[in-house]
């Protein structure tokens, strides 16, 4: 989690600061030792690993590093990782990509390369009413519905058979995920799918 009101930065970011590049950082063994016994990770940062931008400043300037707040007050503006996300929301954090990433909920904001959602994102997803699926009780129709990805399948099959037949280019997974608003990943699952459908 990164504090409302606090910025964070990777070790691209400390090294900056510090003026050298990254490999410059990294040889210099005993400053790197003093840096992480002073100036410890971020909460939930993994990969890459975030540092306080304060804490940070102040280890590069001979400071004393000021403590981060101890269970600090929630804050809507807090930002939150995947899994802190997950948490809040009571889903995976798998979902909370794909919801992001298909437009379903907030796609966060980048923070050296990793994507965060405010609380507030996070407890609007907790509190948002499930989607009703399936039919409406007392429904007549006993037709099975046709699912949007089945749909989706059948028409990307249509573009794989013309483009073998030469009348377009190949067919990509980011071509389908900017044409339907998908994640790559789901892009790709419905190439796949389509694939199997012109067998």
């Amino acid at each position: 989690m990164i504090q409302h009101g606090r910025d964070a930065i990777d070790v691209s970011g400390v090294a900056q600061l510090a003026g050298v590049s990254v490999p410059t950082w990294n040889r210099n063994k005993e400053r790197r030792a003093a840096f992480a016994k002073a100036v410890k990770p971020l909460p939930g940062s993994q990969r890459p690993v975030l540092y306080d931008v304060a804490q940070a400043r102040a280890f590069l300037a001979g400071e004393p590093v000021p403590e981060l707040p101890v269970d600090p007050p929630e804050h809507p503006d807090d930002l939150l990782t995947d899994a802190e996300v997950a948490a809040v929301a009571g889903v995976s954090a798998s979902t909370v990509r794909d919801e992001a990433a298909d437009g379903r909920m907030d796609k966060g904001t980048e923070v050296a390369g990793r994507r965060f959602w405010t609380r507030a994102a996070a407890e609007a997803r907790r509190d948002r009413k499930a989607a009703h699926r399936g039919r409406i009780p007392g429904s007549k129709n006993k037709q099975p519905r046709r699912r949007p990805a089945e749909e989706r399948a059948a028409e990307v099959a249509a573009e794989l058979a013309a483009a073998v037949r030469g009348e377009r280019d190949e067919v990509t997974a980011a071509e389908v995920a900017a044409r339907y608003g998908i994640s790559p990943r789901t892009a790709q699952d419905a190439i796949t799918r389509a694939q199997e459908l012109a067998r």
